[in-house]
């Protein structure tokens, strides 16, 4: 069973009904930019995107949240409706358009007749004329036009506009005045069965009714006229013919209206309604007992609030109109009496609310006399008591649901012992300090209690007692500062959701320690919900014995930090969803989440700050389908690379508030069954290019406030992201932002260009191929051939270079042997930590002899090119080595001085270059790589050893090959 919330109607900060059907999109903070990748295109105004169902991550307004199917458009910042609309899909299904200017012009409705299929239409605007076209919108079920927040839209509408609307079925208006409207208005709409008029700017009430009284097909009615103050009887134009004395409304099936401060109903009034599912108004008893004069028959719902009621009166105003359900808000609930209700007898639900400054205390005797009420909630700040049944002799067994919200302190035993039929019973919100035994007894049908946002501090053995039908029990929120009694719950035979929190034991205690078997017993296996909290206190969980439970557990679990005892027990296999709030998760010192076997849904919050831990098990929880993670700092897993292999069965992850430093293929090689995929990285960050390969089911990828480097293994991004016609790629923040003005930070960590424009002017190879291309038109043709066949064509640059290398050799032939340098390393920007951590301790700093090394980042000059610094230390060198890494085999660079290095190689025919991998590179990799490929079939190359013992043996076997010759 769900908690159930209680709304008051009469609260100042009430939700109105146009309040509920507004849209808040148009004034979120969050803007949305969707790439549409099934058609490779983007709209400068409209995102476009399919079912809102389909995506959890996004906030939809009211109009998104309707969409039930096919393709939906919403359009921002919208000023001309033609132009604005122009390129979108002509095949969308919804059309949501929210105008800039608070006045717009005249709207024609052709100007959506390229959307044939539309079936649901939301404007937000205000115009000054709405023209009509023929045939425009031949499928439109649903259409919503809203005006300005605040004061009406004055739009003229004529009687035709909307006529050729032929299956149009339910129509709101918000915020537009009705009397700039023609009388006719909506004459002719043949199948307009449900109609909202919301914020009409009226104060006459005939201005409404004459121009409802058109739509003859109309089943279901919303109106809502706060300014009105008189209901007057209408002399409309439609009513003076035969048809006058017959009802308007034979179809009307759902009637609600809402008024504010009502100061006279006039007889006959509301004569065209004769039944009325909701009525609320704020009215004077005279008044409101004059109701039945004015022609409603059958109110279902009254909502009201009048200073002094007389409720005797008012009861017979109940069974006139047979009223089952009141809402009320009164200052003197003392009238209320056994006798004042007798002709309530047909009530079947009461809603109290008692003003704030009242004084007077509610009598519950008159209970007794509505024998047919089956709900009460009473809302009264000043009640300090609930006397329910001492009064009575016989059980009340009518009243199946009871919310309290006083100011009670204290239950007493045996408190609620006449209600034997109660199911629900809430007491949330109240100052409740202390509960007696059996304070419950009695209430042996009783399924739901509440009792969340009190003041509990103490749970005894029998607080819960006779309640064997409970099977959701809510104590959220209350400061449970002693222990909880041993098998407190145990006798609570059908319990299945139990909420614990927040416990706060006494602060002498450093951690609060729960043993579950010893509180719950046997009935923990039984349980499909447990929620437990302890605010900001640490948290120490014993199951306390091998108990297997029977369900299917959800989990939740609130602390400073989170750790258990028994981490192998049965029970944990049986937990299907888990949710924890807590900087740490343990199991002595490591990660409890592997624990959890069959865990389907993982939800984790810790804190950017908290103490590093290797969670590298969570790919352990192989039946995972939903994880997610906020705020975990994965830069300080020692594994992050490796976190999520194995989960096959992943469909959804996210990644909220968290640290990474690249998102590559290794991370998601496994993720082989995600759908959905949500970052939000709090750091700058890599998208690598491998990142998407193995994401072959991924549907959905949202980037919230994407920070990247300016890095070229970033630049594939956008193109992807345009032209992918598998997923669809959502960017948001708190600005407008689209691709196009997307930025990035620099090495500097200051600037931060357009990202489009940084991978244009540094990562584009367009201008090689030009090179070539205009270079190799002066070639002869057999050159061509040669250079082809040997060079593969790609770069004439590399090959310039190659060729100067091959001159200064054989110019220097004659004093070989004479170098500058041991050896020349050959490596990416992104392993240099692995360079000046490992590899120059363990070879320039090992002799005698001591080896020199030459490095691109400390020895090359300044301001010479780098091409010729290149060429110019490989032949200062003896030796070459190469530091061959997947950042090295994407570094253009890398790639040149490996030419190179092949090319010296080749002419000298010597032992003068050396490889050695950092990592395993699979050989598919290898094979776009021709030139080192070769290299590894033919040449023995070391690998970097992962066993840290076999690293010494490495460095001596690399020392040995580059260390100078004796006679040197």
């Amino acid at each position: 069973m769900n908690q159930t919330s209680y709304n008051n109607p009469f609260n100042q900060n009430q939700t109105t009904v146009s309040q509920k059907m507004r849209c808040p999109f148009s004034n979120a903070v969050l803007l949305l930019l969707w790439i549409q990748s099934v058609n490779g295109w983007m709209h400068p105004k409209c995102d476009i995107y399919h079912s809102a169902e389909d995506i959890e991550d996004m906030p939809p307004s009211y109009c998104l949240k309707r969409v039930p199917k096919g393709l939906t458009a919403s359009c921002q910042y919208v000023t001309v409706i033609e132009e604005d609309l122009h390129g979108l899909p002509q095949n969308i299904n919804t059309l949501c358009i929210y105008m800039t200017e608070e006045k717009n012009g005249v709207m024609s409705l052709g100007s959506f007749s390229q959307f044939q299929d539309l079936e649901y239409l939301y404007i937000y605007g205000c115009f000054s004329q709405i023209l009509p076209t023929e045939n425009s919108l031949p499928n439109l079920e649903y259409m919503m036009l809203s005006g300005q927040d605040v004061g009406c839209c004055d739009c003229n509408i004529g009687p035709h506009t909307f006529r050729d609307l032929i299956r149009l079925s339910n129509l709101v208006i918000e915020n537009y005045r009705l009397s700039t409207m023609a009388l006719d208005v909506f004459d002719g709409i043949p199948h307009l069965q449900t109609v909202s008029i919301l914020n009409s700017g009226l104060k006459d009430w005939s201005e409404i009714i004459c121009r409802i009284m058109y739509i003859k097909s109309l089943t279901d009615l919303v109106i809502e006229a706060l300014e009105i103050q008189t209901l007057n009887q209408s002399n409309c134009p439609i009513l003076n013919t035969n048809e006058s004395m017959t009802p308007v409304f034979n179809n009307l099936t759902g009637c609600s209206l809402i008024f504010g401060e009502i100061t006279h109903i006039e007889e006959g009034a509301l004569a065209c309604f004769k039944n009325v599912t909701f009525m609320q108004l704020h009215i004077s008893q005279v008044d409101l007992l004059r109701l039945p004069q004015s022609g409603i028959k059958q109110i279902h719902s009254l909502g009201f609030y009048s200073n002094d009621i007389d409720f005797e009166s008012f009861c017979n105003l109940v069974f006139l109109l047979s009223i089952k359900e009141i809402h009320f808000k009164t200052s003197n609930p003392s009238t209320l009496s056994m006798s004042s209700v007798d002709m309530c007898i047909g009530l079947e639900s009461m809603f109290i609310y008692v003003d704030i400054h009242s004084v007077p205390q509610i009598k519950w005797n008159f209970i007794s006399t509505l024998k047919n009420l089956k709900t009460l909630s009473v809302f009264h700040q000043n009640q300090n008591s609930v006397d329910l049944c001492s009064f009575q002799k016989q059980q009340i067994t009518g009243l199946t649901r009871v919310v309290l919200n006083l100011n009670i302190q204290r239950l007493f035993a045996e408190q609620f012992c006449c209600l034997g039929n109660l199911r629900d019973l809430n007491l949330y919100n109240n100052l409740l300090s202390n509960i007696e035994h059996f304070a419950f007894l009695g209430l042996t049908n009783l399924e739901s209690l509440n009792l969340s946002n009190n003041n509990i501090t103490h749970i005894h053995a029998n607080t819960f007692y006779g309640l064997y039908s409970l099977t959701w029990l809510d104590l959220r929120e209350n400061p449970l500062i002693h222990n909880i009694e041993t098998l407190c719950f145990t006798h609570l035979i059908s319990l299945r959701e139990v909420f614990l929190g927040k416990l706060n034991s006494p602060l002498t205690e450093h951690m609060i320690k729960l043993n579950l078997t010893l509180i719950f017993g046997d009935i923990l296996s039984q349980l499909t919900h447990l929620y437990i909290s302890t605010w900001m206190r640490p948290m120490h969980l014993i199951v306390g014995s091998d108990i297997t439970s029977t369900q299917n557990l959800s989990l939740t679990l609130k602390g400073q930090t989170v750790s258990f005892e028994d981490c192998g027990q049965p029970f944990f296999k049986s937990v299907i969803h888990l949710d924890v709030h807590a900087e740490e998760f343990l199991c002595g010192s490591e990660f409890m989440g592997k624990y959890f076997k069959s865990v389907e849904t993982f939800v984790y919050r810790s804190k950017l700050s908290a103490k590093s831990y290797d969670m590298t098990t969570i790919n352990q929880l192989i039946q995972l389908q939903k994880l997610t993670l906020f705020s975990v700092d994965l830069i300080q897993q020692p594994s992050a690379d490796i976190i999520f292999h194995n989960l096959t069965k992943l469909e959804v992850l996210k990644l909220l508030d968290c640290k990474i430093y690249s998102m590559e293929g290794s991370l998601t090689k496994d993720l082989k069954s995600l759908k959905r995929l949500h970052l939000r990285i709090k750091n700058i960050y890599n998208v690598l290019y491998s990142f998407p390969e193995s994401l072959s089911g991924l549907k959905y990828l949202l980037f919230n406030q994407l920070h990247l480097f300016c890095s070229c293994d970033n630049a594939w991004l956008i193109a992807w992201a345009k032209r992918n016609r598998q997923v669809e790629v959502i960017l948001t923040s708190f600005r407008h932002i689209m691709w196009d003005n997307l930025t990035c930070l620099l090495d500097n960590g200051i600037d931060t260009p357009n990202f489009v424009k940084y991978t244009e002017a540094n990562c584009t190879t367009e201008i090689d191929f030009i090179l070539f291309t205009v270079t190799g038109l002066g070639v002869l043709f057999f050159m061509l051939v040669v250079f082809v066949h040997n060079l593969s064509g790609h770069y004439l640059l590399p090959l310039y270079h190659i060729t100067l290398g091959w001159l200064s050799e054989a110019m220097r032939s004659n004093t070989r042997g004479r170098y500058d340098y041991d050896t020349f390393v050959s490596y990416s920007g992104k392993d240099e930590l692995w360079v000046v951590e490992e590899l120059l301790p363990n070879l320039e700093q090992r002799g005698p002899p001591f080896l020199n090394l030459c490095l691109h980042s400390r020895d090359f000059q300044l301001g010479k090119d780098i091409v010729e610094n290149i060429t110019d230390s490989l032949y200062r060198s003896r030796h070459t080595l190469c530091l061959v890494s997947r950042h090295y085999l994407r570094s253009n660079w890398c790639s040149l001085e490996l030419k190179l290095a092949t090319a010296r190689l080749q002419v000298e025919q010597r032992d003068i270059l050396l490889l050695v991998f950092l990592e395993k590179i699979p050989p598919r990799w290898l094979s776009t790589h021709h030139r080192l490929a070769r290299l590894v079939k033919t040449r023995t190359y070391l690998d970097w050893p992962q066993d840290p013992h076999q690293h010494q043996a490495f460095w001596d076997r690399l020392w040995e090959k580059l260390k100078p010759p004796t006679d040197v």
